[in-house]
């Protein structure tokens, strides 16, 4: 039926939309498009991902319930982003134009059939968005190439371990590859090897995440967090895809390697958040470690693991935008160090409460939607019999607390502070941010049901 491809019709809509707007339409009302457009995805993703709907087209995407459950968060994290940028870019007509095709590629990702949509999803998302990060400020050209290069790096990898497949599945479809041992399968780990590396680059996950934190600190803040809310947790999308279709046979195997990538993941990034003093930095290597965190579920190689990370990927796309936009509003105001941020609560009580709420849930502190995510994350290690990443997950958890509560300490402490105001595009994407981690955090099973029934049509 025609209204299973909705959400295709609609990708394909929003890109044009994006492309043709500045050639005919305000900016106002090309705003009000893409965000019309969006806001019919969400809708859409939800009504078929109620009704179940399973089915192909053309080969390349994948209509089905994880597909649609993710869709919904792609849509709705896309419409706070570009919330962001109508106020803040300085060439919004650019902007959206390159900004469509990246969100295309996103989509492509999650409604992959074959691993030529993955391919062409990731190389478009990731090379759009280092566009976006030189057009809008061309003093970030290093940041932008960068990016560039390792997502080159990403996409080539990724392109060298499919074609090694190529002999086992012919049409390159995701539909599991039977092991027969011998050269089959040697071949096959190196192409798990490679894919499972350029993923990493595109996902934060340890060793190939050193750039990130450079790139997320030389972008435009409202970029930073499109790549940290969305790009990363498209890639974990992707990984689930080949790990847990393709590949399936080898999941013991890939379980492994997801585990000592998890656990040097977290320490890297919670060990070197300690010391750094600039927010949006610190934030940066936050959101590396936030990466080990999702890919415990992963490691756990069970339909309950797998809902897990589906959860978090939810959980962490809330935290880190709500975070990004409140550090984009007070960069605005030459505010970028903890130190800056001293006495925030006397300029505005409620960034200083928002941002607290984010922190708190990334520390996993309840009734946040961070603690039911991590609970379900180390449970699930539990559970899958990794009880030493269960217990290096929590310490990891009680490392962060230190700088987590250094911006909270920071926020409050009594100062003199004359009064500062926010938009309403930052007032908006904090406060849609913040009634979603409470929410969950109060009623999770809504989502957590929706996790699983993802889960279970992925396995």
């Amino acid at each position: 039926m025609l209204s299973d491809y909705v959400s295709i019709l609609l990708v394909g809509l929003f890109a044009l939309s994006g492309i043709v707007s500045r050639f005919t339409i305000s900016k106002k009302s090309a705003y009000l498009t893409s965000q019309l457009i969006l806001f019919v995805m969400i809708i859409s993703s939800i009504f078929l991902f109620v009704e179940g709907i399973n089915s192909y087209f053309i080969n390349l995407f994948h209509i089905f319930p994880f597909s649609m459950l993710l869709s919904t968060l792609i849509a709705t994290l896309l419409i706070m982003i570009n919330t962001l940028a109508y106020k803040y870019s300085k060439e919004y007509f650019e902007f959206l134009t390159i900004f469509s095709l990246s969100a295309a590629g996103m989509f492509i990702v999650v409604l992959s059939g074959s691993l030529i949509s993955i391919v062409l999803g990731i190389e478009l998302m990731a090379v759009s968005t280092a566009f976006l990060i030189v057009n809008e400020n061309r003093k970030s050209i290093e940041s932008a190439i960068k990016l560039f290069v390792m997502s080159i790096i990403s996409v080539v990898s990724l392109t060298f371990g499919i074609a090694l497949l190529l002999p086992y599945t012919p049409q390159l479809l995701l539909i599991a590859i039977p092991l027969n041992g011998g050269t089959n399968l040697s071949i096959i780990l190196l192409a798990l090897g490679l894919m499972i590396a350029a993923l990493s680059f595109e996902s934060s996950l340890f060793p190939f995440n050193l750039w990130v934190p450079d790139v997320y600190q030389g972008a435009q803040t409202y970029i930073t967090a499109m790549i940290a809310g969305i790009n990363k947790k498209v890639a974990f999308i992707a990984l689930i895809y080949i790990l847990f279709i393709l590949l399936i046979h080898l999941a013991k195997t890939s379980s492994l390697i997801i585990e000592v990538l998890a656990i040097l993941t977290m320490f890297f990034g919670n060990i070197v958040a300690l010391v750094q003093k600039n927010v949006k930095r610190m934030l940066a290597y936050s959101a590396i470690s936030q990466a080990g965190y999702i890919a415990i579920g992963i490691a756990a190689a069970t339909s309950y693991g797998i809902a897990a990370s589906i959860f978090q990927i939810f959980t962490h796309s809330f935290m880190i935008i709500g975070a990004f936009s409140i550090v984009l509003w007070l960069e605005s105001k030459e505010m970028n160090t903890i130190d800056d941020y001293k006495g925030l609560a006397g300029m505005n009580k409620y960034a200083a409460f928002a941002l607290t709420i984010f922190m708190l849930s990334m520390i996993g502190v309840p009734p946040l939607m961070g603690f039911v995510g991590k609970f379900l994350l180390f449970s699930s290690a539990v559970f899958s019999n990794m009880p030493i990443l269960a217990v290096l997950a929590i310490i990891n958890s009680i490392i962060s607390i230190y700088y987590y509560m250094k911006v909270i300490f920071a926020m409050y402490e009594k100062r003199e502070r004359r009064a500062l105001y926010l938009n309403k595009n930052i007032a908006f994407v904090v406060g849609l941010c913040l009634i979603l981690i409470i929410f969950f955090g109060i009623y999770p099973w809504i989502l957590i049901n929706a996790s699983m029934i993802a889960s279970s049509s992925i396995l």
